[in-house]
């Protein structure tokens, strides 16, 4: 009797349920603000859940409560402004705009709305036909010609602005009181403020990470600021004169921005950052018009090493990254210009990157370690390139292999404990390289060989069983593979 009841219940249940369908009972509806909004925020963008207000009034302003708005390049100016202007929360924590070739003036429609309301970050994209900085020379300095005016946003945390090259203006007054993180991309800075005093800490007091790549228009980058953290400036076309003050600055990057100008100006900058611990110069450089104060402890080398180093000769250093590339070609016509180092700062880490397209690179370690004895780490990564299978090694009379007598010239690295390999092929030179370290770090406590890519096992295991690694304490070396997945069938 029992089962017989409970087969009627189900069966009237699926009827009512089926009744209710037919009848087009939306229990959807029912559910919570909260709940729908989470819904909306799945089902593909601001724009797909605009489109929700269609099913009932229930759902008609249900995507102005949504926590975030994203855009794509299809909404013009004033649907964006009309959206923001709808929303009804009292702050906007992310706003993501895709535009496609947008005008200064479409922008401006929307960004002041934006500025009022956004309490978190803005990320916006002008997706403009391929061009560059050079493109717009000829713009600069036209009276009249259209700019975007940005806003002052006084309470978003994050702003990322990639223009396409539209000219922008920072605004002459307006704290960004809570921005921790500025990002500048494709930009042409206009106008009669500077950026680096918009930029300093009266009017931006929580900047922690500023990053301008890709620009133009910005000849003197003078900043102040207290609170930065990271700073990394891009080919900044046509920097003439950077002034950097910067009491916490811990992070500085700076890659072609003074060897970018076509007139190849001499470089002026002015650094005074005491806690920066890392510092990246890939530019011109110049000891007479670059100024360092007592700062860095770990820096990556650039165009103008050499003089850049004898900077922090009598400095010590945790970690030193050199790259050595060697021409795809036979040396013997050309000037051997590893002699042209003759110091080293003390160095606790050494990261050294060879591009070695055939060639011997035993000489030139030999020629950088003779300058560091102290060095206690050592990582030694042999960059590849694509055509080497086809290369074949160098000439015996090839300048790589100077100096001669590096083989049997004393060196001795007493405090070299830890070395690294990567990128290992099992060549005569590397194998060579190899039981030279062993000679040369009486120490030596730890030695880790990475195999390249493309060696397989068998290759790997003809390299380990050779004369020269037979007769070495390999107890001390570890060998590593390349761990390669079987595709699914």
């Amino acid at each position: 009797m029992e089962d017989g009841d409970g087969e009627k219940g189900a069966a009237k249940r699926t009827k009512l349920s089926a009744a209710a369908a037919a009848a087009g009972e939306d229990r959807l509806s029912a559910l919570p603000d909260d709940l729908l909004v989470q819904v909306l925020l799945r089902i593909g963008g601001t724009t797909a859940a605009a489109r929700t207000s269609v099913l009932s009034r229930r759902w008609r302003s249900l995507w102005c409560l949504l926590p975030e708005l994203d855009f794509v390049p299809e909404a013009d100016g004033g649907s964006i402004r009309a959206a923001l202007a709808a929303y009804e929360p009292p702050s906007l924590r992310h706003l993501l705009v895709a535009a496609q070739d947008a005008a200064p003036h479409g922008m401006a429609e929307w960004l002041p709305v934006a500025a009022r309301r956004l309490a978190g970050d803005l990320l916006l994209f002008n997706m403009a036909p391929k061009r560059d900085a050079k493109d717009d020379d000829d713009e600069e300095g036209k009276d009249g010609s259209p700019f975007l005016e940005l806003p002052c946003f006084g309470s978003a945390t994050k702003l990322s602005l990639d223009l396409g090259f539209l000219p922008l203006a920072v605004p002459v007054s307006g704290v960004f009181a809570r921005l921790t993180d500025l990002s500048l991309d494709s930009v042409r800075f206009h106008g009669p403020c500077e950026f680096g005093d918009a930029a300093s800490s009266r009017r931006f007091p929580s900047l922690k990470n500023l990053n301008i790549r890709n620009t133009q228009g910005l000849s003197n980058f003078i900043i102040h600021s207290d609170s930065l953290l990271q700073l990394d400036l891009r080919s900044v076309r046509g920097l003439k004169q950077l002034n950097v003050v910067a009491p916490a600055l811990q992070v500085l990057s700076v890659f072609f921005c003074f060897a970018d100008t076509q007139a190849r100006s001499q470089p002026v900058a002015d650094i005074a950052a005491p806690q920066l611990e890392t510092l990246q110069w890939e530019d011109a450089f110049d000891p007479s018009s670059v100024e360092f104060g007592e700062m860095a402890k770990d820096f990556k080398n650039n165009r103008d090493c050499l003089r850049l180093l004898k900077r922090f000769r009598r400095d010590a250093i945790s970690r030193l990254t050199l790259t050595l590339a060697f021409l795809p070609k036979d040396l013997r016509y050309f000037e051997y210009l590893m002699e042209n180092m003759t110091m080293l700062p003390d160095i606790v880490s050494l990261n050294l990157n060879v591009l070695a397209n055939a060639h011997a690179i035993g000489p030139s370690l030999f020629h950088v370690l003779r300058m560091c004895t102290s060095v206690r780490r050592l990582k030694l990564v042999t960059h590849i390139s694509l055509d080497l299978e086809a290369r074949a090694a160098c000439s015996s009379s090839c300048t790589c292999d100077l100096p001669p007598n590096w083989k049997t010239e004393e060196l001795k690295l007493a405090f070299l404990h830890e070395v690294e390999i990567n990128n290992f092929r099992g060549t005569e030179h590397q194998i060579a390289l190899v039981k030279q370290l062993f000679g040369w770090a009486a120490m030596l406590k730890d030695m880790t060989i990475n195999f390249c890519h493309s060696i397989t096992e068998s290759m790997a295991r003809k390299a380990r069983n050779t004369h020269e690694f037979l007769h070495l304490p390999t107890n001390d070396i570890r060998f590593c593979m390349f761990q390669r997945t079987n595709a699914p069938h």
